[in-house]
């Protein structure tokens, strides 16, 4: 019997170290956080590489779609949420699929989504996630939802979790080796949307990571370059990042590997005996992930525990309670208001 933790966007909002005094976007707070850290391009020593990089499509469509100017978002009373910006594009780009325009606009925006989350989390470790991933026993999974790498990094730091085995797929370093053919992961970390720091090669169908020595210890770092190669027997074809954009219609096809994670996390479920939801609060129109508990609990023999860590209370609290007891089909529900009050009941 093992223990699944199920990471959604609130576990990433309960982090507080980063080097900017930013916390972690959402989806109904990104853009006003994006905007106001565009003009940021080195942080604690770090250059981010993009003084040259504008958002021109993407600010355009916003202002047609929703008469919001640029330099008025953080401002304005109008609330502009990320994933209807997103799904918006992609209903405008099949309207008008030859748009050049909107094309650029979805690679802004993907740009501009990644550049956020790494500059707002870049910092020193989260001390949460640490303790979470210090906790872990062999055979223990964490399913993510999200891309940001506070949890690779925790897991990268206990030395028994590796990116070679430790996604559930294949990952291959960009940069020299660092792990010997021997090192294998204790626990695994499935990123059911993708992650910041993939980034894939679809000639030869393998994927990359890069990380970076800070001190004594090994971190993942995002390679936004829209120039990196593929280093696997000389393939040299460019490489493309892998997460499912935050959109109302998720297009799963879009990671190659999607199948084989949501079928280990799947199992992972099934056989788990403890599972611990972070920051996720089953939005209305997450179907998938519905579906993968409910299949999950079909195929399940093993009675479940269930601790719940989300920031809701009174009867909305009591609400979630009572779906993820119907989901998981157990009256053994309990819960935390915060990552860090769970992280501190952690020996």
């Amino acid at each position: 019997m093992s223990t699944v933790y199920v990471l959604g966007a609130g576990a990433s909002a309960g982090y507080h170290n980063s080097y900017i005094g930013e916390t972690s976007p959402v989806s109904k707070n990104f853009f006003p956080k994006a905007v106001k850290v565009m003009s940021w391009h080195n942080i604690n020593g770090r250059n981010f590489n993009d003084e040259n990089v504008t958002y021109n499509h993407l600010f355009n469509f916003i202002y047609r779609f929703w008469g919001i100017k640029q330099d008025c978002i953080g401002s304005s009373n109008v609330e502009i949420d990320m994933e209807e910006v997103l799904t918006l594009l992609h209903i405008e780009m099949e309207e008008n699929p030859h748009c050049q325009a909107l094309k650029k606009a979805c690679r802004e925006y993907m740009l501009l989504m990644a550049l956020t989350f790494d500059k707002i989390l870049y910092g020193s470790p989260c001390p949460h996630h640490q303790k979470i991933a210090n906790s872990l026993q062999p055979g223990d999974v964490v399913i993510s939802f999200n891309y940001e790498l506070l949890m690779d990094n925790a897991l990268m730091a206990t030395k028994s979790w590796y990116p070679g085995d430790g996604y559930g797929v294949k990952c291959n370093l960009l940069s020299s080796e660092v792990f010997t053919a021997d090192n294998s992961s204790a626990v695994h970390l499935l990123k059911l949307h993708g992650s910041l720091n993939w980034l894939y090669c679809t000639r030869c169908r393998q994927l990359f990571t890069a990380v970076e020595t800070a001190g004594e210890n090994i971190r993942f770092i995002c390679n936004h370059s829209s120039r990196v190669l593929c280093t696997h027997m000389g393939c040299r074809h460019p490489l493309i990042p892998i997460i499912i954009p935050p959109t109302m219609m998720k297009n799963y096809d879009s990671m190659p590997f999607t199948q084989k994670l949501w079928r280990l996390a799947r199992t992972a479920l099934a056989n788990a005996h403890h599972i611990i939801i972070i920051g996720y609060s089953l939005p209305p129109t997450d179907f998938r992930t519905k579906w993968l508990f409910r299949k999950a609990m079909h195929e399940s023999t093993v009675p479940k525990k269930v601790t719940l860590v989300n920031h809701a209370t009174g009867e909305k609290l009591q609400k979630l309670i009572q779906q993820y007891s119907s989901l998981m089909r157990t009256d053994d529900v309990n819960s935390y208001p915060t990552i860090a009050h769970y992280a501190s009941t952690l020996s």
